[in-house]
C-alpha cells in the first residue's frame, strides 16, 4: 500500500512539474510560474486546537502546485490543487485529492495565507469494519469514499524569487461519518517548501 500511494506522489510531482502558468505577470518580487509544493504534516482527529500534534505524532505528506488568478508584488488569489497521504495509526490509511481558494499577502519576504477548499477523501481502514443488520454483523467494503472540506492558515518566508518555506494549520472534515454525526474534524500542522521549476 504504502509503495503504491509514494508511486502516486512521485507520479504527481512529476505532473506539476510539467504544469504553466500564463497569468504570472513578470515583477522585481514576483515568484516563477509553475510552483511544487511540497509539506510533510502531523494529523489528528480533534476539534481545531494547537494540543497533541508532537504526541505520537500520525505523519502525512502533501504534493501540489498552485494556479494564480492575481499574482502582484504585494499579494495573490490563487488555487491549489493537492494530492496527499497520511496514515493515522491503529484507524486508517488516507489518500486524498483536494483544491483550495486562497490569498496571500506579503510583508517583505515574510506572508500570511488563508484557504478554503475541498476534496475526496479515500479511507482505507487498518481493522476490519462490520455494519448490524437483522442481527447480524456483515463485513463492510474496506474503501471509505468521503467528501473532505478544508480550512487553513499559514505563514512562510521568501528566501528568494523560486523558493519559499512556510508552516500551515490546517482543519479538515471526514464527511459523511455515521447517521448522527455529519462530519468528524481532522486537524494537520504543516511544515513545507514551495519551489517554482520554471522561468
Amino acid at each position: 500500500m504504502q509503495r503504491k500511494v509514494l508511486a502516486m506522489l512521485i507520479l504527481w510531482a512529476s505532473m506539476a512539474a510539467g504544469v504553466s502558468n500564463a497569468q504570472d505577470a513578470p515583477g522585481p518580487r514576483r515568484p516563477l510560474s509553475s510552483p511544487i509544493t511540497v509539506s510533510v504534516f502531523s494529523e489528528s482527529i480533534s476539534l481545531p486546537t494547537f494540543k497533541g500534534f508532537f504526541e505520537k505524532p500520525n505523519v502525512g505528506v502533501r504534493i501540489g502546485t498552485e494556479l494564480y488568478y492575481r499574482n502582484r508584488p504585494g499579494s495573490q488569489l490563487f488555487q491549489t490543487v493537492n494530492l496527499g497521504y497520511y496514515h493515522h495509526r491503529a484507524l486508517h490509511h488516507g489518500l486524498f485529492v483536494s483544491s483550495e481558494f486562497g490569498y496571500r499577502k506579503f510583508i517583505g519576504p515574510l506572508y500570511l495565507d488563508a484557504t478554503i477548499g475541498g476534496g475526496y477523501l479515500h479511507l482505507i481502514p487498518t481493522v476490519p469494519m462490520y455494519r448490524s443488520a437483522g442481527g447480524e454483523f456483515t463485513r463492510v467494503s474496506p474503501h471509505l469514499h468521503k467528501f473532505m472540506p478544508t480550512l487553513g492558515l499559514g505563514a512562510g518566508y521568501r528566501i528568494n524569487q523560486r523558493t519559499s518555506v512556510f508552516s500551515r494549520y490546517e482543519v479538515f472534515g471526514e464527511m459523511p461519518v455515521v447517521q448522527d454525526v455529519p462530519v468528524l474534524p481532522h486537524k494537520a500542522l504543516h511544515v513545507g517548501a514551495r519551489l517554482s521549476l520554471s522561468r
